[in-house]
């Protein structure tokens, strides 16, 4: 049996894991845009503070790079999926034939929605991500986030305890777009608040002036002003899903799938954050974003693929209240 993983993050690893596990002498087939994917990904805005951490033997369980039977196929993107050829195409011209494939490309950001043309921004979604930005901030002293969520709460928080300046500008929906359990955008303003933090909420960025090459100076649509090093962007995340149109496959929001994570063809599997899956309690489909949610996605996944009958119900997603051992409201 040939399986086929589009992507490495929790729930392609908790996928292969089932897949090995199940089903030991299938072969696996992971494709994997990222040169070094054997990392955990929530764990990125650490490697901003301590270099240990971006180790991938201290910050995954199993170093999957051994796995038996299992081909990687690193710094390589899908392109199309020909679901009637059973094959997937690859940036690299070459196509990969399967019996099974999962589909768990996850999310990529949507920084268009800013409208800061001709800025040199930083994200942070990869290993490789954190490692630029760990070096260029090296002598920043003073730096903007723009954007909201968790993302924008992580970066903020990393930088202002590494001794920087921080403000942090978040338009109208963005500040804490995502309903948590436990956790309301009050409790979020509160620690932000109470750390020090220069937040700036229900606002917009409408010019930026590069003053020196080394230095922006950041007006926002209050007409206040910020001189910063860095400009860092907190975008919304959006569904993967380019390569997959017109193979058939259903799409809205994410890929659309039953409680099995079978998508309307029986043997492509969606799970993770480019899943919108259907909940058996409420008759919705619903995309679950974090880590522990594509986690049990792709346990689900991997062992329908195997042959099983498994089914899961998605349930709000607690992963950032428990990351790194701390509740989010107990780190800073």
């Amino acid at each position: 049996m040939n399986h086929v993983i589009i992507g490495l993050g929790a729930a392609g690893r908790a996928a292969l894991t089932q897949i090995h596990k199940f089903e030991p002498s299938s072969k696996i087939t992971v494709i994997s845009e990222e040169a070094d994917p054997f990392y955990s990904r929530p764990y990125i805005g650490q490697m901003l503070i301590d270099p240990e951490v971006g180790k991938a033997d201290k910050s995954v369980e199993d170093n999957l790079r051994h796995v038996k039977d299992v081909e990687f196929r690193l710094s390589t993107r899908a392109t199309r999926v020909d679901a009637k050829g059973n094959a997937v195409e690859l940036s690299d011209g070459t196509k990969i034939n399967y019996n099974f494939l999962l589909i768990a490309s996850g999310t990529r950001f949507w920084p268009q929605e800013f409208g800061l043309e001709g800025v040199h921004t930083f994200m942070l979604k990869t290993r490789a991500d954190a490692l630029r930005l760990k070096r260029e901030s090296k002598d920043a002293k003073a730096v903007l986030v723009y954007g909201g969520g968790y993302q924008a709460l992580e970066l903020s928080r990393t930088f202002h305890g590494l001794g920087k300046k921080v403000r942090w500008i978040a338009p109208p929906g963005f500040f804490w777009p995502r309903q948590l359990p436990y956790i309301t955008a009050a409790q979020v303003k509160e620690k932000v608040d109470k750390a020090g933090l220069d937040l700036r909420l229900d606002r917009h960025v409408v010019n930026v002036v590069d003053l020196d090459g080394r230095r922006y100076l950041v007006t926002d649509d209050a007409g206040e002003n910020f001189e910063c090093d860095l400009i860092l962007l907190a975008p919304h995340e959006v569904p993967r899903l380019d390569f997959l149109v017109g193979s058939g496959v259903h799409l809205d929001r994410g890929v659309i799938v039953n409680e099995e994570l079978r998508t309307n063809i029986p043997n492509i599997f969606a799970a993770g954050d480019c899943a919108q899956v259907h909940d058996l309690n409420s008759g919705q489909s619903v995309i679950n974003f974090g880590w522990k949610s594509a986690t049990r996605q792709g346990m689900v996944a991997g062992e329908n693929m195997a042959g099983h009958d498994s089914v899961i119900i998605p349930s709000q997603d607690e992963y950032v209240l428990d990351l790194l051992g701390k509740k989010l409201v107990e780190r800073w």
